[in-house]
């Protein structure tokens, strides 16, 4: 895994000698470059982009492209990528991996246009912020001969637009990864990779959970604070209250000003998950209308008190990282690539994994793969 990668030496890799020198090693990587390619240079694209170019990883190629000109200007000027292509096919040509950076309603399209041209075991996968469809899209448009792992970096601004990229935006940040059932191990192994060279921290969920958690603490409060925004704004005495309005309601109104097409995207593609939690706000919110709404008698200060007080400490406890923060230890028990094999796939694709496990002694169906031959 990338960041794994930076910090740790080849030494420690053994032949079947029990020793492989890192001159070896770095020989065989050196000779082949990796290309990752990102497709949308909003923000999180050239974001993407900027933190790859930082990272420690060498002979990385990052591409980006865009339908779009200004967004194509606005990366080229941020310096985000080693080259910005204005055609798709020749940005994805010999990409290794292809980051799929816009809008989810967009992907569909986009998967049916480029699968023809995909390279072979080449590995696609996306940052959007819903993951059923785009899971079912990727099984039922992308070719056999790649893999797709859906993936989405818990990062962003409110502010879009390359100009607003930042390369630390993802930096200790949780990075979903939801690998489809026919993804190979190898594929997993390389996202993973991926998220940890951008100083993210990956994070294995199902999608299931991912599209209901993700409506909780993404979703919800972006339809929160547009539905405050329009709530007191449609008031007639609205030009009065706006200048009353300071830092708290610009503070929980801060992501309506968000990407109208990305939240659009969104809101259509994970309805139902969505409408479950505002469900759930609603009746949250009318407990707390009951004790305001007391028929001409004094609220019950106590209970108004306790409502507030659990609220103020559930959030410190989730703000000092104290919510069950062990919860997911049990993934790092499943099987991904170890780092040699992650960096010899990274780096060399398949054909350079099979080099460097000849030079080892070891034999190529030794490989701990989860790919079978039925498996598609």
């Amino acid at each position: 895994m990338l960041q794994q990668t930076a910090n740790r030496d080849f030494d420690d890799f053994p032949n079947r000698n029990g020793c492989c020198t890192l001159t070896t090693i770095t020989a065989l990587v050196g000779q082949i470059v990796a290309q990752v390619t990102v497709i949308g240079t909003g923000l999180i694209g050239t974001s993407l982009g900027l933190a790859l170019r930082a990272s420690s990883l060498r002979n990385l190629t990052v591409v980006g492209t865009d339908a779009e000109h200004a967004a194509r200007s606005g990366a080229n000027r941020m310096n985000a990528f080693d080259k910005v292509e204005g055609r798709l096919g020749n940005a994805i040509e010999e990409a290794d991996i292809i980051v799929l950076a816009t809008p989810v309603l967009a992907m569909r399209e986009l998967m049916e246009g480029m699968a023809p041209y995909l390279p072979e075991g080449c590995v696609v996968t996306d940052v959007g912020s819903t993951k059923t469809q785009v899971l079912q899209w990727a099984d039922e448009l992308l070719p056999d001969s790649v893999d797709f792992v859906g993936g989405h970096p818990m990062a962003g601004r409110e502010t879009p637009g390359p100009e607003n990229a930042d390369g630390t935006l993802f930096s200790g940040k949780p990075y979903c990864v939801i690998p489809s059932p026919k993804a190979s191990q190898r594929a997993v192994g390389e996202i993973t990779t991926l998220a940890e060279a951008i100083g993210a921290v990956p994070y294995f969920i199902s999608v299931d959970e991912h599209d209901s958690f993700v409506a909780a603490v993404s979703h919800l409060p972006f339809v929160l604070s547009t539905a405050l925004v329009g709530c007191t704004s449609k008031s007639a005495n609205w030009s009065d209250i706006g200048q009353l309005a300071s830092s708290g309601y610009r503070d929980i109104t801060r992501l309506a000003s968000g990407d109208t097409i990305m939240h659009r995207d969104i809101c259509v593609s994970n309805a139902q998950p969505i409408v479950a939690w505002i469900d759930a706000f609603i009746r949250e919110l009318y407990e707390y209308r009951k004790l305001l709404d007391t028929d001409g008698e004094p609220p019950d200060n106590e209970a108004v008190e306790t409502l507030f007080e659990d609220a103020r400490v559930a959030r410190a406890k989730w703000l000092a990282g104290e919510v069950n923060p062990k919860a997911r230890e049990m993934q790092q028990a499943q099987e991904y690539p170890s780092f040699g094999q992650s960096m010899s796939q990274m780096f060399m694709g398949s054909w350079g994994e099979r080099a460097m496990r000849r030079m080892m002694g070891q034999r190529d169906d030794d490989r701990g793969d989860r790919r079978s031959s039925d498996s598609r």
